[in-house]
């Protein structure tokens, strides 16, 4: 009698760290993840206000535009680029939906700043959980463009998610 065994899969540390590092240092990002099947990164901002029709396009719009705009002066041609907007209970949330192959963590800082000067004191983060200096957080900043090349390397083969809740960072596989 054969038995088969399941022969479990590694989960990909590179992503892992990629996304807390990511988190950590970007605390005005609520949700990131690593889809393998499309090979796209999904970014999240989360925004306590309901914005109206006119300011979701007007925000998608500029958002759309100021990526268009890196990926042109950097000479890029992504796969992927999209941004949604959606709207739940009290929150608007921010969707960034890139390619892995193109996605910089130039791009990644200027998304980051387009969302914290557009919405200041209305964007969701956890500043309170991050240290103003911090060694750790310096190392981590310098890590991710060699985590960002490595994952487009060696891709992940589950989809990787990252999230914070109460000041701590989860990254779980999906």
């Amino acid at each position: 009698m054969k038995m088969k065994i399941k022969q479990q899969k590694k989960p990909n540390m590179d992503c892992i760290n990629l996304l807390t590092s990511i988190l950590l240092c970007y605390p005005e990002i609520s949700e990131i993840s690593v889809e393998p099947e499309n090979e796209e990164v999904y970014i999240s901002y989360t925004i306590n206000e309901i914005l109206s029709n006119t300011e979701l396009k007007q925000i998608k719009e500029f958002i759309q535009d100021s990526i268009l705009t890196y990926q042109y002066l950097e000479d890029l041609i992504p796969e992927k680029n999209d941004v949604v907007l959606e709207v739940k209970e009290k929150a608007t949330f921010i969707n960034i939906i890139r390619d892995v192959k193109t996605f910089s963590h130039g791009e990644l800082r200027l998304l980051n700043e387009i969302i914290k000067d557009k919405f200041g004191k209305k964007l969701i983060n956890e500043l309170d959980y991050v240290p103003l200096v911090n060694t750790s957080v310096l190392t981590q900043l310098e890590l991710i463009d060699t985590m960002l090349g490595s994952l487009k390397i060696n891709p992940v083969e589950e989809k990787m998610v990252g999230i914070r809740e109460n000041g701590r960072v989860i990254v779980y596989n999906k």
